[in-house]
C-alpha cells in the first residue's frame, strides 16, 4: 500500500471541515480504524468459507487464497492498531519523564524503521540524538511489532 506523505496530507481539521463534521469525531473515529478493518477483513474470510460450506463443496484455491488474504490483512490491521495503542502509552510516559531504558530502545527501533509517531516522541523528548549502535546491530528487512515482544 502506497501513501502519501505526512507533509502532503490535509489536516484532520481541514477533512472534518470538508465532510461537515468535526475533527474530534473524526479522530474517534480514526483512532479505532484499524481494529474495524480487522473485523471486516475477519468478516470477508468467514464467509468466503461459509458460501462453500453452504453449497455442501470444499473451497477451491482461488476462494483460499482469497480467504487467506483476508485473514492475513486482519493479522496486519490488528497488529497495527496494537502498535499504535502502545504507542500513545508511550507518548504519555515520554510526556511525564516516565520513559525507561527498554521503551526508549523500542522507540528507537521503530523511529529507525521510519515510523513517524516513534520518531515524533523522541524527537519530544530529545533523545532521538543519534540512532547510536542498536542500528548496527539490526537485520536490514523491515521489523514487525511481535519480532520486537520476542527479542
Amino acid at each position: 500500500m502506497i501513501q502519501t506523505p505526512e507533509s502532503a496530507r490535509p489536516s484532520l481539521r481541514v477533512l472534518a471541515r470538508q465532510i461537515g463534521t468535526s475533527r474530534q469525531l473524526l479522530s474517534h473515529y480514526l483512532e479505532r480504524w484499524e481494529k474495524w478493518q480487522a473485523t471486516e477483513h475477519r468478516r470477508a474470510a468467514r464467509q468466503i468459507r461459509a458460501r462453500a460450506e453452504a453449497e455442501n463443496r470444499s473451497v477451491t484455491p482461488l476462494e483460499e487464497r482469497d480467504a487467506k488474504a483476508h485473514d492475513l490483512a486482519a493479522f496486519r490491521c490488528r497488529l497495527e492498531s496494537i502498535l499504535r495503542e502502545h504507542l500513545k502509552r508511550l507518548q504519555l510516559d515520554a510526556k511525564t519523564g516516565q520513559l525507561n531504558k527498554v521503551q526508549v530502545k523500542v522507540l528507537r527501533l521503530f523511529g529507525s524503521r521510519g515510523y513517524g509517531e516513534a520518531q515524533r516522541i523522541l524527537e519530544g523528548m530529545g533523545a532521538m540524538k543519534q540512532l547510536e549502535p542498536i542500528c548496527h546491530s539490526l537485520p536490514l528487512a523491515p521489523v514487525s511489532p511481535l519480532d520486537v515482544r520476542r527479542g
